[in-house]
């Protein structure tokens, strides 16, 4: 990394690096890589590990390559089959370069990886469909779950142990799930983007807490249909009620917000301040516990 740093020819920028240090290349071995591994039963051993803390530090800097429009896309998508042919342009692409094949070289099924690949950055391409356009509700739901579910089976993918269908299905679900819960809180943020998601396209914050809880219950439902002991599902659900529990308490704010203004949810017209939900907050912190442990008598 401080390679790359050092000879930075600007395409970097010091947000890149915070996202892969800060963010991905340290959130998703240590939240999705041991969600995974305590379901299977077993730790990430130093291969796997290695192999989901490079290829995670590079999601944004893949997600960066499609909310950018200055930026080239096309000739990366054969780049993910034959990583070793691509000659840099730039120091942006140097470090994808060299995190995708350092990642890759870890991994006991590369070929798997490359694949999913593929389809992670053909639908990152294919949700470009939700700037500034008018999608059905359907339309967005579909790119929603597109977009979460290929970037977890993704990660999945970094774990040795065999994929079963029964998992595939239920890692499809949960990372549209987890892409639903990011949408609801990054509302400010994709409308002054222009971004079309669920969160900002509906009137009713009630029926989008309804939605979000009905993905929840088919995600449990799938689960409980996984090949793996009981106990090992469970601590595996629990890890993914904590991490969900604060999309509710986002939710009540919005709820709020919108039983104070109108009977109707308009983001496009709320202040950032009222649509930003800080988890930082200790009563949001707490809120969440308690939501954590509503889920738990719920679904445990």
């Amino acid at each position: 990394m401080k390679t790359f740093k050092d000879n930075n020819d600007g395409s970097l920028k010091e947000a890149d690096f915070k996202k892969i240090t800060n963010y991905y290349g340290f959130g998703v071995p240590v939240i999705l890589g041991y969600g995974f591994s305590t379901l299977r039963g077993a730790l990430l051993n130093i291969k796997e590990r290695s192999c989901i803390t490079y290829l995670g530090g590079i999601s944004g800097l893949l997600d960066d390559l499609f909310d950018e429009p200055h930026k080239e896309v096309q000739h990366l998508e054969s780049f993910i089959s034959t990583p070793e042919n691509l000659i840099p342009s730039n120091s942006y692409e140097g470090l994808l370069k060299h995190c995708y094949s350092k990642g890759l070289s870890y991994s006991e099924n590369p070929q798997a990886l490359k694949q999913q690949a593929k389809e992670v950055f053909r639908t990152e391409a294919d949700s470009k469909l939700q700037h500034n356009t008018t999608l059905s509700e359907k339309e967005i739901r579909k790119l929603t779950f597109l977009k979460g579910g290929h970037s977890f089976l993704f990660y999945r993918l970094c774990l040795n142990n065999t994929l079963e269908d029964t998992e595939r299905k239920m890692i499809y679900h949960l990372g549209g799930l987890m892409q639903l819960g990011n949408d609801i809180f990054d509302v400010w943020e994709d409308v002054q983007q222009g971004i079309e998601t669920l969160a900002t396209k509906t009137s009713s914050i009630h029926l989008l807490r309804n939605s979000f809880t009905s993905e929840l219950d088919k995600t449990i439902e799938l689960l409980r249909e996984c090949k793996y002991p009981r106990k090992q599902q469970k601590t595996f659900t629990r890890i993914v009620l904590f991490g969900l529990s604060r999309v509710y308490v986002c939710l009540d704010q919005f709820e709020k917000l919108q039983a104070s203004e109108t009977s109707i949810f308009q983001p496009s017209k709320y202040p950032r301040k009222q649509l930003i939900c800080d988890m930082e907050l200790s009563k949001n912190k707490k809120a969440a516990l308690n939501y954590y442990l509503k889920l738990h008598s719920q679904y445990l």
